[in-house]
C-alpha cells in the first residue's frame, strides 16, 4: 500500500499566518533551572565549565565550552583567565541544537521547534511567502526565538501530483525536456536543495492512485540538472520500486524510508555504492501504523505536563491506516536497521506536522525510533546533528567545533545511557543567547470578558463579546468560495440575526467560506474563555452540515467541530471539552464556515452566546 502526504491538513491557514501580526510573546516561568542558571550572562563572550560536551562527532569529558560573538570560540579545555565570564555547568551535558531533516513549516513551527531544542529545520515544501523572509533571517548571530529554516521550497512534481492538492498554487514538469529550466527557477526562487516526488507505479495501466507522477526519465534529468548546479537532490518514494528507481537515477537521498515491502539487497547495495543517505521519517509511518507514540509522549515523558493542548491533540490522533499489514512498521524498523547496517548514512526527521506529528518534540521521539532501528544512541545523535551538516549545505550548525554557530542544548541527564534523556532540558542556546524551552515558557493568558454574551444583533452586528464579525474564505489560499455578511431585522429571537450567504467553489480542495469573529484587532490577541463549558447559539438556513472553528493565537491551524444545520431555528449547544487542541486560556477568534457539503449556503446565527 501506497502513502503520500506532504501536509495533511491545516495548510490552508498559512495565508492567514502571512497576513496578520506574529503571535505574542511568551513570559518566563520560574523554575529550578532559572535558579542553577541564573547568572547566565549577558555578554556575548562567557565559557560553559564543568560540562561533557557531544560536538557532533565524538564526546568530550570533563570539558568546557567557550562562546563568543555567537559562535563557538575555542577548543573544550577550560580558559584559566579573568577577563571572561564563567558559567558552571554543574555536570550538565551539552549537545548540538538539533536539526529536524523532514519537516513542513508554517505558521509559528519555527518558534515551536526551538522550545524543544531544534534549532534548525529542513523544509521539505512550503509555501514561498512564508519561506522567503525567514530564510532572509536565518544568518544574523543576533537574539532570536526560531529555529533556521532551509527548504526546498517548491517540490518538483507532475501536473495532479502529490504537492498540487493543497491550495498553494505550484509550478509543475511535463517531461525531462524541462528539467533544466525547472531547477534553474526553483533555484533562482531561493531554494537550498531539490525535492522531487516520485512514483513508479502511477505509470502503470491498473494505476488506481490518486496522483500522477512525473516519469524516470524526468526523475533522472531533474537529479542530474541538481547536480549541475551543485545542489542535493532528494526524492519522495514511498515504495520499493520508487526506491530503487530514485537510487538508479542517482539521487542524493530518500526522505522516507518505507513499509510494507523489505529493502531488496540491490538497493541497499546501490545506496552504499552512492554514498546515498536516508531520512526514514519513522515518526509518520509510526503514525500511519497507530503506533500511539504521541500517546506514550503525552503521559509518560520528560514533557508530560508541558505539552500545549494543540501540541497534544496533534500527537495523539494518529493515521492509523486500516489499509496496511499488520507488519507494515516493523519492516520500516527493519529497512532502517538494514540500511544502517550497511552504512547508509540515516538522518533525523519527522515530516512534522503531519497527522501524528508536531514540530520539536516529534524530533526526541524519531532519536527513539532510530535507537529501536538499532542506531547507538551516539549515531542517533549524529542522525540529528552533524550528518545533516555534513551533506546539507546549511553553515556551521550540527557542530560545536570553534567558529561552529553556537546553537546547542544543556541536558540534565546523559543522553549516551538512554538517547530520552534529550528530553532533559536544562537550557538551550541559540546564537550564543539562552532561550526558553518548553519547559519554561506559557502561553499568554487572554483579558477574561465579564460576561460570555457574544451578541443578540438587536440593531447590527457589533459584538458585546469581541472586536468584530469579519468574512472568512478560501480566497487567502487562492480558493473562490464567496460570502457576505449582513444583519437582518428578523432573527430566531425575533429581533435581528447576522446573515451569512455565499458559495462554496472548486479551487481549492479544502473549501470554506463564512464569518469569524475576531476577539482582537488581529488573531494575535484572545480571550480567556477557560471558566466557560460551553458556546450556544441559535441558528437557520441551508441543510446541512456546518463547522464550528476556534483559533489559538500561538496555532498554526484552527481547531474544528461539525454542528447540523436545518431550515428551522434551532439552537446548538457544543462543550467546550469536545473541540480537541485548543487552549481556552487565550482564544482568538471563533468561526461559523460552510463546506463542500454545502456548494451555495446561507444560514442566520442568533444569541451568540458562552455559558
Amino acid at each position: 500500500m501506497r502513502f503520500s502526504f506532504i501536509v495533511i491538513a491545516g495548510i490552508a491557514l498559512v495565508g492567514i499566518f502571512l497576513s496578520v501580526l506574529p503571535t505574542p510573546e511568551v513570559s518566563p516561568v520560574p523554575t529550578d533551572n532559572d535558579a542553577r542558571l541564573a547568572s547566565w550572562p549577558a555578554s556575548e563572550r562567557y565559557q560553559i565549565v564543568n560540562v561533557t560536551v557531544f560536538d557532533g562527532q565524538q564526546w568530550h569529558e570533563h570539558a568546557s565550552l567557550s562562546i563568543e560573538d555567537g559562535r563557538i570560540a575555542e577548543p573544550f579545555e577550560r580558559t584559566n583567565t579573568s577577563d571572561i565570564e564563567q558559567i558552571d555547568g554543574q555536570g550538565a551535558y551539552i549537545i548540538p541544537g538539533l536539526i529536524d531533516a523532514h519537516t513542513h513549516s508554517w505558521g509559528n513551527a519555527l518558534k515551536q521547534s526551538l522550545e524543544y531544542g531544534v534549532t534548525t529545520t529542513l523544509d521539505m515544501f512550503t509555501d514561498l511567502r512564508f519561506f522567503t523572509p525567514k530564510s532572509a533571517e536565518r544568518n544574523a548571530l543576533s537574539p532570536r526565538q526560531e529555529a533556521d529554516l532551509f527548504s526546498s521550497g517548491v517540490l518538483v512534481t507532475s501536473a495532479g501530483g502529490h504537492g498540487t492538492e493543497y491550495g498553494i498554487e505550484i509550478p509543475t514538469i511535463a517531461s525531462a525536456d524541462d528539467a533544466d529550466a525547472f531547477v534553474a527557477a526553483r533555484l533562482a526562487e531561493g531554494s537550498d536543495y531539490i525535492k522531487i516526488v516520485y512514483d513508479a507505479s502511477a505509470s502503470d495501466a491498473g494505476h488506481k492512485g490518486r496522483f500522477t507522477s512525473i516519469d524516470y526519465a524526468t526523475l533522472n534529468a531533474v537529479v542530474k540538472s541538481a547536480h549541475a548546479h551543485n545542489v542535493l537532490a532528494v526524492v519522495h518514494v514511498m515504495d520499493l520500486l520508487s526506491a530503487e528507481h530514485a537510487a538508479k537515477a542517482g539521487a542524493d537521498g530518500l526522505v522516507h524510508t518505507f513499509g510494507g515491502t523489505r529493502a531488496s539487497d540491490e538497493l541497499i547495495a546501490q545506496m552504499t555504492s552512492q554514498n546515498m543517505f536516508v531520512i526514514p521519517t519513522l515518526s509518520i509511518l509510526a503514525s500511519i501504523a497507530g503506533e500511539g507514540r504521541g500517546r506514550a509522549l503525552v503521559s509518560d515523558s520528560a514533557f508530560s505536563g508541558n505539552i500545549s493542548a494543540d501540541v497534544e491533540y496533534a500527537i495523539v490522533h494518529d493515521i492509523a491506516s486500516s489499509r496496511i499489514s499488520d507488519d507494515y512498521f516493523a519492516i520500516a524498523l527493519g529497512n532502517t536497521r538494514r540500511m544502517h547496517e550497511a552504512g547508509i548514512q540515516i538522518m533525523a526527521g519527522t515530516d512534522a506536522p503531519n497527522q501524528g506529528t508536531a514540530h520539536g518534540i516529534s524530533l526526541h521521539d524519531e532519536l527513539a525510533l532510530l535507537v529501536d532501528s538499532g542506531l547507538s544512541p551516539t549515531d542517533a545523535l549524529k542522525a540529528a546533528t552533524y550528518l545533516p551538516y555534513s551533506r546539507f549545505a546549511i553553515g556551521e550548525r550540527g557542530t560545536l567545533q570553534p567558529g561552529a554557530r553556537a546553537d546547542f542544548i544543556l541536558l540534565e541527564r546523559d543522553p549516551r545511557e538512554d538517547i530520552r534523556h534529550t528530553q532533559s532540558i536544562r537550557a538551550i542556546v541559540k546564537s550564543g543567547f539562552r532561550v526558553p524551552s518548553i519547559f519554561e515558557t506559557e502561553v499568554e493568558t487572554g483579558e477574561t470578558p465579564e460576561s460570555g454574551l457574544v451578541s443578540q444583533f438587536e440593531s447590527d452586528l457589533l459584538p458585546q463579546l469581541g472586536n468584530q464579525f469579519v468574512v472568512s474564505t478560501d480566497n487567502i489560499m487562492q480558493g473562490d468560495s464567496t460570502a457576505a455578511i449582513t444583519h437582518v431585522e428578523a432573527g430566531c429571537g425575533g429581533s435581528g440575526a447576522l446573515r451569512v450567504e455565499g458559495r462554496i467553489g472548486r479551487q481549492f480542495p479544502y473549501p470554506w467560506a463564512g464569518t469569524f469573529l475576531m476577539f482582537g484587532e488581529s488573531v494575535s490577541s484572545g480571550y480567556n474563555l477557560s471558566n466557560f463549558k460551553r458556546i450556544v447559539f441559535d441558528v437557520k438556513g441551508t441543510p446541512g452540515q456546518f463547522r464550528l472553528m476556534v483559533m489559538n493565537p500561538q496555532t498554526a491551524r484552527p481547531s474544528e467541530v461539525s454542528f447540523n444545520v436545518t431550515s428551522e431555528c434551532q439552537s446548538v449547544s457544543i462543550a467546550l471539552a469536545d473541540i480537541g487542541g485548543v487552549d481556552w486560556r487565550n482564544v482568538a477568534g471563533i468561526g461559523w464556515v460552510a463546506g463542500g457539503s454545502t456548494p451555495e449556503f446561507a444560514f442566520e446565527l442568533d444569541n451568540i452566546e458562552f455559558e
